[in-house]
């Protein structure tokens, strides 16, 4: 009876050590997992920030530089092939040596009512960011820590004159059976105000909550085109689909019909 007693001990030892070898070794594995994501997305984000810091210099060169002419509510863009035509910049990699895209690429100069917003957007494989720089329209200097603005715009009113005349005529008769006519001249000024309508785009907003992943920013879509969703990441997990509040489900390329906000779903 004892040693059918020990021998279970020893059994059940066994198995505990086991256990916890296994136990040990998930532990591991998840934890070299997340070293290795968080590195990759590290990479991925400082690439990205390098391809745009690139993007936004040759943007600050072509506006110094070019001839800017535009009215308040007027943009001018410029995609990565036609800079890279113009010799203003090379080709742009990721961190995957995959090319980024020259056409979905671009640089945008916006003329708002006091400035000048500078945008830098940048597509490269699954991830795509943007960056912001305003300049003043009178001095053409920077603008520091301005936050990313939609543009106001506020129509211009055109007043013209429009001048009528009146002609009075008198008649007086005398013995003499002499007629004299006096003409009189009265000029009105009327004053109308015709509002005129500025250039003004039309933009979606495409917002992404990446429900505890790597942060996406906020895409600004004009009206009619198509933009291709960013995969996120997030550690540990695998990333399922895109979501909105009603639970349509989005991916790929699409074309937004209206403001959106976007909710990850993982596995």
């Amino acid at each position: 009876m004892y040693q059918d007693n020990n021998n279970k001990t020893n059994y059940v030892r066994i198995l505990l050590r086991i256990a916890l070898f296994v136990l040990i070794f998930v532990l591991a594995f998840k934890l070299i997992s997340m070293i290795i994501n968080k590195r990759k997305s590290y990479l991925d984000n400082n690439n990205i920030d390098h391809n745009l810091t690139s993007m936004q210099d040759v943007a600050l060169k072509y506006f110094k530089e070019g001839t800017v002419d535009l009215e308040v509510g007027q943009n001018k863009k410029v995609t990565l092939n036609e800079l890279i035509e113009q010799q203003l910049i090379g080709e742009l990699k990721d961190e995957h040596k995959n090319v980024c895209s020259k056409d979905d690429s671009y640089i945008e100069i916006l003329k708002l009512e006091n400035e000048y917003r500078i945008k830098s957007y940048i597509v490269c494989g699954n991830n795509s960011s943007d960056k912001y720089t305003y300049i003043d329209a009178l001095t053409k200097e920077e603008i520091k820590d301005k936050e990313p603005t939609t543009a106001v715009i506020v129509p211009t009113t055109e007043t013209t004159t429009k001048t009528t005349t009146t002609t009075a005529t008198t008649t007086t008769t005398k013995k003499t059976t002499k007629k004299t006519t006096v003409k009189t001249t009265q000029q009105t000024t009327k004053a109308t105000t015709q509002p005129t309508q500025p250039a003004v785009v039309d933009y979606y907003t495409v917002g992404f909550n990446t429900n505890g992943g790597m942060l996406i920013d906020t895409m600004r879509v004009k009206k009619g085109q198509s933009i291709t969703l960013p995969t996120p990441k997030k550690a540990g997990y695998t990333f399922w689909k895109w979501i909105d509040s009603s639970n349509k489900v989005y991916s790929g390329t699409i074309t937004p019909t209206k403001n959106l906000v976007l909710i990850a779903k993982w596995r």
